[in-house]
């Protein structure tokens, strides 16, 4: 019986022993990744969003160009839809990006996603998402939604609301 108290106790030890080894593997993996993001930050210091898109699918796109007259009105473009994204919590922003300079442009419009910080539930959550902007241009050939280096949807069909 003490001969096997005995080995019970060293595995145990060794068993301590291999977690320790495992956290402090973890530890050097999380700095690897903590200099390759530093790395990818951008000239202007924010994170590039190169291939780190978390949106599984998207769906319900429309687009259209408020023209209503009044006073001080100006026109405006305006984009809605839906994305699925695997956790609850992430904090979506759907920003201007760069539009071609052809007289009739095509706008690119970025999601731009922060996931949640700390433990969430693994499951697929649809969010709406939309864009309120100024228009460049009276008529536009498309919008590109963008999402990371991933097209979502390119609108090609544009409504005039005057």
């Amino acid at each position: 019986m003490r001969k096997q108290n005995y080995l019970i106790g060293i595995v145990s030890l060794f068993a301590v022993q291999a977690c320790g080894n495992q956290a402090a593997t973890g530890e050097n993996e999380q700095s690897a990744t903590t200099e390759t993001e530093e790395v990818a930050a951008s000239e202007d210091g924010e994170m590039s969003q190169a291939n780190d898109c978390p949106v599984i699918a998207s769906r319900n796109w429309n687009a259209w160009i408020n023209a209503m007259p009044g006073p001080d009105a100006t026109r405006s473009l305006h984009v809605t839809g839906e994305i699925d994204l695997p956790t609850p919590g992430y904090e979506i922003e759907m920003i201007a990006g760069v539009a071609d300079r052809s007289a009739i442009p095509t706008q690119r419009l970025i999601i731009k996603a922060t996931p949640p910080s700390g433990m969430v539930t693994q499951v697929i959550t649809t969010e709406s998402v939309s864009y309120s902007g100024p228009a460049i241009a009276d008529l536009y050939r498309s919008i590109m939604v963008l999402c990371g280096d991933t097209v979502l949807t390119e609108i090609t069909e544009l409504q005039l609301a005057q």
